[in-house]
């Protein structure tokens, strides 16, 4: 049981630089599709700008899972996931 318990834990360690390095590539990406837009109305640039404004935030408060699911979702509305 303990070898069980602190392999979650190493995981859990192992796993949240990942993340922290997942979030910064996913914003990038996020901020390049919505200048490769051809045209997109100002009502979901907005949107779109914010979850990417979001996710940056989260991203330096150290919350890497909510970035990444952020990030995700301006992709989403680009149409880039």
């Amino acid at each position: 049981m303990k070898l069980l318990i602190s392999g979650a834990v190493a995981l859990f360690f192992l796993a949240s630089p990942a993340l922290a390095n997942e979030c910064p590539s996913l914003i990038l990406k996020a901020q390049e599709a919505m200048k490769a837009m051809p045209s997109m109305d100002d009502a979901m640039m907005k949107k779109v700008n914010d979850h990417i404004t979001q996710a940056q935030a989260e991203h330096d408060a150290g919350k890497h899972d909510e970035a990444v699911v952020t990030a995700k979702d301006a992709l989403q509305l680009l149409g880039n996931m």
